[in-house]
């Protein structure tokens, strides 16, 4: 029988996991066109997360599950790994992700708030459906339309690292939080 510690440690290790992966599917997506098709090859990551039960928490958040703060600091962990390493390899690619990261928090509190609704939403309806196709369509939806994904936004956070951006990335959070727990909610409302 696993102890507390133990499957805590599994949770974190398994966080981590879920975060290379979304950190996989934002830099081939930064580095990719036409958009469409690095929307469409962000949704591996997804895919690999929903298929090998990894934690994430954009995809656990609406069920309100146990151990979501661990989850969510443990996937940062995970994706700031990814683009540590990815960047030590391709200096070039930091100065792409800097001016990514320079137009996306130049958005509002509001904008990257709502941002947030929709993407928590659209991941919500990706997890619970289950199917490759669904899943695709809405990490291709969430992209194109520009909502916010608290994970993927975070290496753009690291490169522009000040207060306000992180009051920004709350808002991300927030936005996610409480588009997938609204989705979970109305669909099991009788």
């Amino acid at each position: 029988m696993k102890s507390k510690t133990d499957s805590n440690t599994a949770i974190c290790y398994k966080s981590i996991i879920a975060g290379i992966l979304i950190g996989l599917g934002v830099i081939i997506n930064t580095q990719t066109t036409p958009p469409i098709l690095g929307a469409t090859l962000f949704s591996f990551g997804l895919l690999t997360i929903i298929h090998l039960q990894l934690p994430l928490f954009t995809g656990r958040i609406g069920f309100l599950g146990q151990h979501l703060p661990l989850i969510l600091i443990f996937n940062f962990i995970g994706i700031g790994l990814a683009f540590h390493l990815y960047c030590a390899s391709r200096p070039d690619y930091l100065f792409l992700l800097h001016q990514l990261a320079v137009v996306k928090f130049s958005k509002t509190y509001l904008q990257m708030f709502v941002g947030g609704i929709f993407c928590g939403m659209l991941i919500h309806f990706a997890v619970k459906c289950k199917t490759p196709h669904l899943t695709a369509m809405a990490v291709i939806i969430f992209i194109l339309i520009g909502a916010e994904h608290c994970i993927a936004d975070f290496p753009y956070l690291l490169t522009v690292f000040d207060f306000d951006n992180i009051i920004k990335l709350v808002c991300v959070i927030l936005g996610n939080s409480i588009g997938a727990i609204f989705i979970e909610r109305m669909i099991n409302y009788e």
